[in-house]
């Protein structure tokens, strides 16, 4: 339930961002963009550790490498949870 309700922020967040970069948003919102560019930069960090150590544990790696990009940690638990058993 816990990496469910991440999953659903992390979402959010990402529509939000590229609502903010579209409609040119002002304030603190204003700020999505970048931070997003930023979350876009340590992700492909995140899929290039996938890639390298975990790819072998998936059944379809592609998919799970974009579900890494646009979740993260949060969809690689799963098979970092499985490493470390």
């Amino acid at each position: 339930m816990f990496i469910l309700l991440n999953k659903v922020v992390t979402v959010l967040f990402w529509i939000l961002a590229i609502m903010a970069g579209v409609q040119g948003w002002d304030g603190l919102l204003g700020w999505l963009p970048t931070i997003a560019v930023v979350v876009a930069g340590i992700h492909v960090l995140e899929v290039a550790y996938f890639w390298m150590a975990l790819k072998h544990k998936s059944s379809n790696p592609v998919a799970d490498a974009v579900q890494v990009f646009i979740f993260g940690i949060f969809h690689m638990r799963r098979f970092i949870q499985t490493e470390a058993a």
